[in-house]
């Protein structure tokens, strides 16, 4: 995955990432929550599009792994049809040995996407709890 730029619009607080994975480019966008107005950060939201752009990235890669999963899987399917089919030929372990290897790899991916959709959702919500600790101390100070 290569990083291709990046674009933070201070008026609208939101934050444009691109990044080009297997010859494709995905954008990332991020929008600043309308109560966290005051703590727009360029940098997190940078962060947060860039997540998303990779999230998409991962995505796409998925689709075009079970594609490739799907269809080894077909020809197995097929092959098991055959009456001289043995299943304890050489070539026949390699065939499945190879298509575990594509769904393996779909796993993978898939839990590659979930563990950064995860990472997102956690660092957005530190991020928010930081900002509610702040403001929490701002309604004290200015009560007393």
């Amino acid at each position: 995955m290569k990083f291709i730029s990046s674009y933070y619009d201070q008026n609208t607080g939101t934050s444009y990432v691109t990044v080009q994975h297997l010859g494709k480019k995905f954008e990332g966008v991020a929008h600043t929550h309308p109560s966290e107005k005051d703590y727009a950060s360029e940098f997190a939201g940078c962060e947060y599009a860039e997540l998303k752009a990779i999230i998409k990235a991962l995505k796409y890669e998925r689709k075009i792994a079970k594609v490739k999963s799907d269809e080894a899987l077909d020809f197995v399917k097929s092959c098991l049809c055959y009456k001289n089919f043995n299943p304890d030929d050489p070539s026949t372990i390699v065939v499945k040995r190879q298509l575990q290897k594509r769904i393996n790899r779909v796993n993978k991916i898939t839990d590659e996407i979930n563990a950064t959709i995860e990472y997102l959702n956690e660092r957005i919500k530190q991020r928010s709890n930081f900002y509610k600790k702040i403001e929490n101390k701002k309604t004290k100070t200015d009560n007393s």
